[in-house]
């Protein structure tokens, strides 16, 4: 079962920072996960939101800044003083980091611009194979439309359908994921820990797409996921899921 760790080791340093991503490899995580973000001058940089206002000591989108305008603000100040002066990472040097590291998955999340444009997609996977690290990268999306994207341009990219996406909870209660993840050709459905069952994960396997949750935090949910034959688990605390995993 692979553990990712959500966000980097997010309760060690600050979230989606090269801190949080290398203390996760420390930590023997099997992957590590992030949300990648254009730039106003089309440079891919990682932050969780679409705007610096939570993680940062800025304010403002990233689609309207430049890497330059980003790179005056402080992303670890509020999570430590320790962490001051951290810079928000850019793709280039998240892969550099993790290259020569023991983590197997490297998992980036991709959100639907708003105009629609995908060109991005390309963009992500050509740095990752410069960086030699195609066989890592695992992208993944609540657009299937991405994932189709990622698929037209290269079909040996690992994809992943993630579910439900906020506001369509109540909705999805009764929504299955699988015809959309065949359709798009995914590896893997990821559902919210409270929408995977011993049933859902069976017919997903029958079809060859494995199962990874997410965000498992308790303990005492993972004996009931390693049961009913889940294939990974997106954390916030790689470390204790990793030992409970390994101890059951």
């Amino acid at each position: 079962m692979l553990i990712i760790a959500h966000r980097g080791a997010n309760r060690f340093a600050p979230q989606n920072t090269l801190h949080a991503f290398k203390k996760a490899a420390d930590l023997n995580s099997d992957g590590v996960e992030t949300d990648v973000h254009l730039t106003k001058d089309g440079q891919l940089v990682l932050c969780h939101n679409n705007t610096v206002n939570k993680t940062s000591n800025g304010k403002g989108k990233i689609s309207e800044m430049s890497l330059k305008e980003l790179r005056n603000f402080d992303f670890g100040s509020w999570f430590g003083n320790k962490f001051k002066d951290t810079l928000i990472p850019t793709l280039d040097e998240f892969l550099h980091l993790m290259k020569d590291t023991a983590v197997s998955v490297l998992n980036i999340e991709l959100k639907p611009q708003k105009n629609g444009n995908t060109d991005f997609v390309e963009k992500v996977i050509k740095k990752a194979k410069s960086f030699g690290v195609e066989d890592k990268l695992f992208i993944s999306s609540f657009d299937s439309g991405i994932l189709n994207k990622v698929k037209e341009i290269d079909s040996s990219i690992k994809t992943g359908y993630l579910y439900p996406s906020m506001g369509e909870i109540v909705k999805r209660k009764l929504f299955s994921p699988l015809p959309v993840a065949k359709k798009c050709k995914a590896d893997f459905i990821l559902p919210h820990h409270g929408y995977v069952s011993k049933n859902l994960i069976n017919k997903a396997h029958a079809l060859g797409i494995k199962v990874g949750v997410w965000t498992v935090n308790k303990i005492e949910s993972v004996e009931k996921l390693v049961k009913i034959g889940v294939d990974g688990i997106i954390t916030d605390v790689p470390d204790i899921i990793k030992n409970k995993v390994e101890s059951i």
